[in-house]
């Protein structure tokens, strides 16, 4: 009687845990963060910021056709003040760039919006790109991809759209 009773609390407790395995995950999948694209990204949190104020780099790439090189990316300014972020190239300290983003704004490089930086290399290489507040302080290294336009979608990237006409 004792070793059913037994046999039936160790059958309960198997059960038990086989389906509710996933909660003994201190950080199951689902709540990782990452990007969703070919690009990368980071977020800069800047003193004084309140909760949940960052500024967001997001689907940073670079596109090539083998002579011209284009930065994709977009900076969220998720914060109640502006900032001013600078991108700098890893290979070369004196190669940057700063920008100004509003707060609650939004700015998007492309091949409309071009990047000062002088950047180069072949498609399939990874570029550094450190990216921090314009005080010189909060760098994050991106390992940004160089693509090219074999991939359907990045075909017509690389020219600038054509100006509206009236």
């Amino acid at each position: 009687m004792v070793v059913r009773k037994l046999a039936g609390l160790v059958l309960a407790a198997g059960v038990l845990v086989s389906v509710a395995g996933c909660s003994f995950n201190p950080a199951p999948e689902s709540l990782q963060s990452y990007a969703p694209s070919d690009g990368v990204g980071t977020e800069l949190v800047f003193p004084k910021a309140q909760r949940n104020e960052a500024v967001k780099f997001r689907n940073f790439l670079i596109l090539t056709d083998g002579t011209s090189h284009v930065l994709f990316g977009t900076i969220i300014n998720d914060g109640s003040r502006a900032e001013k972020v600078t991108l700098q190239l890893g290979s070369n300290n004196a190669e940057s760039q700063t920008v100004s983003v509003a707060a609650g704004q939004t700015l998007v490089f492309d091949a409309n919006n071009l990047s000062t930086l002088n950047l180069s290399g072949k498609a399939g290489e990874l570029v550094d790109l450190s990216v921090g507040s314009a005080n010189g302080s909060n760098w994050q290294k991106l390992s940004v991809p160089v693509l090219d336009g074999t991939i359907d979608y990045y075909k017509n990237l690389l020219t600038p759209a054509p100006a509206a006409t009236n």
